[in-house]
């Protein structure tokens, strides 16, 4: 059910269905475009040269473009420099201004708060995103004292996520941020495109809720006669691995041909990616059957490489940190940003990180310590989820921990729902495994550090391997770090917006890569000798260790698999067991990395390691 969605397309999908139309009970609302708006306000461009510019150049090209490029054109003739207060503000009525991101919000919000007029009694101004702290949105509901002006500035949530009554103004700025996947890349984008029409029509349909409305859209006839009818389907913007194990596990047989039958099909390239990424993954083999991890992943309610996170915390006992890190990224990150004390923001993270370089880690200390307050009463969660700028939904963070728990109990790789029981962390204090256990799942999410020696710009410079240099989201706690124990970061999304930039990372070691990354190669040349995981990730070492390392990871690898298809928590009082022993000795390895080479070589010969090497 939906006031805009293509009823006709999905009754002839559904053999021609019967379609019934239950008619609102909402007020006529009055739309106006920007020629029109143009004339309200009388608006005149500062510079009178834009307009004759704009034209010469669209006359120049006309014979050579198509017809959607000259209206293309014409439409750019046609925008003001900037936008006029609307003069039409006489009646009661809150006045609710879609924008298309955080960043067009914040800009706005001070546009009107450097204006006395704004700053008075008279106007209660809401910025409204999901990064912003929510005890402050709930505002939104509320309907302000007779003469005063509520100005609620949103995203696309406004449309159909929430409905604010008291709305009788809508102000579209016509435009929205979209996410799209690039499979040519194999990168996810964000930009902010023109709405489509059903947009527009839901954005109107919020005035007239309570009385007549008027809705004024950003942008002119032209403008509104290119746009699309609807958005793209979400199947055909989106990475599809998590649908493919879902066919998979459902045995609705070969994955392109499933889809095929989609209302809205896929490209075959995109399901060519996907499948692809499966097969590395060990979820799926080459003949798209489910292996005994594909199995797991399909039925953990989550994307694959966080469901692979999730198992591999469970085996490594390290399950309530690692399953805080998998519902955030799954879920949604918890902490919050006030306008205005963006900076504050960061510093309190970065206080959070404790040092370790890793956004991951970061939400586990807050979460450890929200745990911590939360047990004291609610006076002091309250207090500490404002000091750290923690929204509520690290509450929802907690009660998808516990299902995460559930899943893995009922699958036989832990003994208790509990993620908090003690069999299932005997290694939850070793943050060095924590971070193994993060490239064991996001693999082969990876970049490298590089020192910069730039005077404009000091610090590192970071770089992946399909794109080159790329930037560290400036949320990060990396962000605007100098100093690395390591070359080496794992991430979570790696996504184009202005610049390439990689969300949610945390520096790891040599020794994680090695034991919980790809294939590992062994070469050497005549001056030195080399240990490579995927050819790429090269590290130096003496060949007779990186034979014991390449040795120990067919152990690990042959065991995990064993775990993994006949799943049983591991029982770390006997040590004596060949499964404890090779994970035990994987875990000293990443513990006491920071050692020589020569120890290393000492400590991969002792025990278990000892029978591998003769």
């Amino acid at each position: 059910m939906s006031a805009t969605l293509n009823a006709e397309k999905f009754s002839k999908y559904f053999d021609n269905c019967p379609m019934i139309h239950i008619p609102g009970l909402t007020f006529p609302v009055e739309e106006f475009l920007l020629e029109d708006i143009v004339e309200m306000t009388r608006y005149h461009p500062q510079n009178q040269d834009r307009r004759s510019s704009w034209k010469r150049g669209f006359w120049q090209g006309r014979n050579s473009r198509p017809e959607k490029e000259e209206k293309e054109a014409e439409y750019k003739e046609s925008w003001p420099c900037y936008a006029r207060t609307l003069r039409d503000r006489n009646h009661e009525g809150a006045i609710l201004v879609f924008l298309p991101g955080w960043d067009n919000i914040s800009s706005l919000n001070d546009l009107l708060m450097a204006q006395p007029m704004f700053r008075s009694d008279r106007f209660v101004i809401i910025p409204l995103h999901s990064l912003m702290p929510t005890v402050n949105q709930t505002q939104v509901f509320k309907r302000p004292p007779p003469g005063v002006r509520k100005i609620v500035i949103a995203t696309n949530i406004a449309e159909t996520s929430i409905t604010i009554d008291d709305v009788v103004y809508v102000i579209d700025g016509g435009k929205i941020k979209e996410t799209n996947f690039d499979t040519n890349n194999n990168i996810s984008t964000m930009t902010a495109e023109w709405v489509s029409l059903a947009n527009a029509k839901q954005r109107k349909g919020r005035a007239g809720r309570v009385c007549p409305g008027k809705c004024y859209h950003l942008y002119n006839g032209l403008r509104a006669s290119l746009l699309d009818a609807y958005q793209l389907p979400e199947i055909m913007r989106t990475p599809l691995e998590e649908l493919c194990l879902q066919i998979k596990i459902l045995k609705l047989g070969y994955i392109a041909r499933f889809l095929e039958k989609a209302l809205d099909p896929p490209t075959d390239q995109a399901v060519s990616l996907a499948i692809k990424n499966l097969v590395d993954l060990n979820a799926l083999d080459c003949s798209e059957n489910l292996t005994a991890l594909g199995f797991h992943l399909a039925r953990l309610p989550v994307e694959p490489h966080i469901g692979k996170l999730i198992l591999f915390g469970a085996l490594l006992g390290c399950l309530d940190p690692v399953l805080t890190i998998a519902a955030s990224l799954s879920f949604k990150d918890p902490f919050f940003i006030p306008l205005g004390k963006e900076k504050m923001a960061d510093m309190r993270r970065k206080t959070l990180s404790r040092n370790s370089k890793s956004d991951h880690l970061t939400i586990v200390n807050a979460f450890q310590g929200w745990e911590e307050a939360k047990q004291r009463g609610a006076r002091y969660e309250r207090e500490y989820c404002w000091d750290n700028f923690l929204s509520l939904y690290t509450e929802m963070l907690h009660n998808m921990k516990g299902q995460f728990a559930e899943h893995l109990m009922h699958a036989g790789f832990v003994s208790s729902k509990d993620p908090r029981d003690p069999k299932s962390n005997v290694n939850s204090d070793n943050e060095k495994l924590i971070k193994a256990v993060i490239v064991a799942g996001l693999y082969p999410k990876v970049a490298m550090i590089r020192p910069s020696h730039s005077k404009k710009r000091p610090g590192v410079k970071v770089y992946t391997q399909a794109d080159g240099k790329v930037c560290i989201h400036p949320k990060s706690v990396n962000a605007e770090e100098t100093e690395f124990n390591y070359t080496w970061l794992i991430y979570h999304l790696k996504m184009r917006t202005s610049s390439i930039f990689l969300y949610d990372c945390t520096e790891v070691s040599p020794f994680s890569l090695l034991f919980f990354g790809g294939d590992i190669t062994i070469q050497k040349d005549e001056d030195q000798e080399t240990i490579a995981v995927d050819r790429w990730i090269v590290f130096r070492s003496p060949a007779r260790i990186a034979h014991l390392v390449k040795s120990l990871k067919k152990e690990l690898d042959s065991l995990l698999e064993e775990k993994i298809r006949n799943p049983a928590p591991v029982d770390w009082q006997n040590r004596q067991s060949k499964d404890c022993a090779v994970i035990t000795a994987i875990i000293d390895l990443i513990t006491t990395q920071e050692k020589p080479w020569s120890n290393f070589l000492w400590s991969i010969q002792q025990g278990v390691l000892k029978e591998i090497d003769q």
